[in-house]
């Protein structure tokens, strides 16, 4: 009896798996989408870092607002500089990421202000007003600055580059 050959299959020995160079192939463009779609992961990763930080500034900054007419007492936000950490008295701290440019102005020296740790940045009065200085988070040289409205003890956001 002959066995006969099907066509389209592969005899088994030599003929059969990949060649070292179609291995290789496989292997570089397989290092070369690997780097495009980590670059651009990496790009992702920051910018949603740099959103996330926008907000939970925000956030403190309006938590902060709330805490001192609900409480009825003066509430202080302060900056640590060295840590990179946003502070609210009684809170955890706000960490801002190291790939995250911070700039800030701190409030004037108030002789009312009583010291805290850290760079005060807003003092929210339980009138509802504030005074505060500037306080700024940039990605790429464009970013937020936040501000409070000395009346109202609002937060203002404004978007700034790094040069204004």
């Amino acid at each position: 009896m002959h066995t006969r050959a099907v066509r389209g299959s592969r005899p088994s020995g030599r003929g059969a798996g990949f060649t070292l160079l179609e291995l290789l192939v496989v292997l570089v463009l397989a290092g070369i989408s690997a780097a495009v779609v980590g670059g651009g992961a990496q790009s992702y990763m920051d910018r949603a870092r740099y959103h996330q930080t926008v907000r939970d500034v925000a956030s403190r900054l309006s938590q902060a607002h709330s805490l001192c007419l609900q409480n009825g007492k003066r509430t202080m936000v302060t900056y640590e500089p060295l840590a990179r950490q946003l502070l609210l008295d009684g809170q955890a701290p706000l960490v801002i990421p190291p790939s995250l440019e911070v700039q800030w102005q701190p409030l004037a020296p108030v002789s009312t202000v009583p010291a805290a740790p850290g760079q005060p940045l807003f003092v929210f009065n339980a009138d509802g007003g504030a005074q505060g200085g500037r306080f700024t988070v940039l990605r790429g040289g464009r970013g937020v600055m936040f501000r409070v409205s000395w009346l109202l003890g609002t937060v203002e956001q404004v978007n700034v580059s790094a040069n204004s």
